[in-house]
């Protein structure tokens, strides 16, 4: 029986699935089956995954959404661990071995999950951590309810008995960013989580430089999240959602300050624009925007040094 089942769920993934594809199959870990989701593509992702025909298992569906693929995925599954990839993200060798390991060592561990290395949308190091000081340990339930837990799906294996006890991910969200908040909160209401500090994952900011996941995207999804969460938890996702909001605006701040320092006015430019867009009246990202504009020399005086948070 193959103890470990990595799931990929792709939709007109055809630029990053090989990447993700490569990882999993680059594990250290032996006993590893490898199960893509092509959730109604219309790009060449069929002709990416037709070179793997003979290393994965493929399950071509019309398209349902992200819930919905990786539900079909685990149903088509037989592994005692299951191990989440998303199309645009990549594995360090050694991901499912230690997370494995750490469920093993924790029979009361329902899930692990690992630190991440971020990098841009073209697969440009952006030399930052993903989980930083403050939401470095494994979360209570009050926790993730109060602030945006950051535990990202590529980065997370977990008890398949745990999966079926929840019902799987909810396929009222068709779309990326609030399937698997709700989906880690129902796990933790099973058990504990195990928190591994290691970046064992390469995760895709996918906002920048060329927008990713583009087609699984709804704006229903918000209201969803309210109202599962007043339902269930009696508390209101307004809290949650605006950290949503605040970390891509972090993020594209941060390569903006990257872009500043490295003397990249059109690109830091772009990114504080994009910031922008996201909350138009902060004064930090106004400023940092008109800052492009000045002299190199002047610029590189008023930059200061860059950290994630901005």
């Amino acid at each position: 029986m193959t103890r470990v089942s990595a799931i990929i769920p792709v939709y007109n993934g055809a630029a990053t699935i090989a990447e993700a594809i490569d990882s999993a199959l680059a594990q250290s870990y032996p006993s590893l089956e490898v199960i893509v989701v092509n959730d109604g593509s219309t790009d060449a992702t069929a002709e990416v995954l037709q070179r793997y025909a003979e290393r994965i298992k493929v399950i071509d569906r019309p398209n349902g959404g992200i819930a919905a693929a990786r539900n079909t995925a685990v149903a088509a599954t037989n592994g005692e661990y299951l191990a989440f990839l998303d199309s645009d993200d990549m594995w360090a060798p050694a991901m499912i071995e230690r997370t494995v390991a750490a469920l093993d060592g924790n029979p009361d561990c329902v899930l692990a999950y690992t630190n991440c290395a971020v990098v841009d949308s073209d697969g440009h190091n952006l030399d930052s951590a993903l989980i930083g000081v403050g939401v470095d340990h494994a979360p209570t339930l009050d926790e993730m309810l109060s602030r945006l837990w950051p535990i990202m799906p590529s980065a997370v294996v977990m008890r398949r008995i745990a999966f079926d006890a929840c019902g799987g991910f909810s396929e009222e969200f068709r779309s990326y960013g609030f399937e698997d908040v709700i989906f880690w909160l129902r796990v933790r209401e099973r058990g504990a989580f195990c928190y591994l500090p290691e970046c064992l994952v390469k995760w895709r900011f996918s906002l920048y430089p060329n927008p990713l996941k583009t087609g699984w995207r709804e704006p229903e999804a918000p209201i969803t999240f309210d109202r599962i969460l007043r339902e269930r938890y009696g508390v209101s996702a307004g809290r949650l959602l605006a950290a949503r909001a605040r970390a891509n605006r972090s993020i594209l701040g941060y390569i903006g300050l990257r872009a500043l320092r490295d003397g990249d006015r059109a690109s830091a430019r772009e990114a504080f624009r994009r910031a922008l867009q996201i909350h138009p009246l902060r004064v930090k990202n106004i400023l940092r925007y008109l800052k492009t504009y000045l002299p190199l020399g002047m610029v590189r005086v008023l930059s200061g040094r860059t950290r994630n948070g901005n």
